[in-house]
């Protein structure tokens, strides 16, 4: 009798001596034995194609932002009951990082930059999302903050202190691809 071990059961005691014995004789690691003792699969490997959204719709807090790429060049519109801006181009900043992508844009500045004043920042992470071909949508969660920097400008003298605060948004929406 000269079995296979492709022919002997995944869960069998025999399987199983055989494993620590070839690992015994051998002095190689049960997990490097695995290719010889788990029959291999017949079907052929299928790549699964994802594409990642250039499209995020998102509200929240009376907060609205639209942000898209469009022929390369990105989009940003922000929407409050006070406030509606467009951004585009270089006037937004993008910085991958291990948690998404993180934009800026400059929301407001001081009218009188040389007096000082607030200027207010508005950061939105975008997470990774992977997109099945021929699935163009999903639904995301994220948030934004809104920062607030106090600057003393040219004349007046420095200011001490926390120089910046924060208001998070928590934005829900949807990410597409067009």
């Amino acid at each position: 009798m000269n079995p296979n071990l492709k022919d002997i059961s995944p869960n069998s005691p025999r399987r199983q001596i055989l494993k620590t014995a070839l690992t015994f004789v051998t002095g190689l690691t049960t997990t490097s034995l695995l290719s010889f003792l788990i029959p291999k699969s017949t079907k052929p490997a299928q790549a699964i194609v994802v594409q990642r959204p250039n499209e995020f719709e998102l509200q929240g807090e009376g907060t609205h932002i639209k942000y898209s790429i469009l022929n390369g060049v990105p989009q940003l519109d922000y929407r409050t009951q006070n406030i509606s801006e467009h951004f585009s181009g270089d006037q937004i900043q993008t910085l991958a990082i291990d948690i998404g992508t993180l934009l800026t844009v400059i929301i407001s500045r001081p009218p009188n930059p040389k007096l000082g004043g607030n200027i207010v920042r508005l950061s939105l992470l975008l997470p990774i999302i992977n997109l099945v071909i021929g699935n163009t949508e999903t639904s995301v969660q994220t948030e934004a903050i809104l920062t607030t920097e106090k600057t003393s400008g040219f004349i007046r003298t420095p200011l001490f202190g926390q120089l910046q605060s924060y208001q998070t948004i928590v934005l829900k929406g949807t990410a597409r691809y067009l």
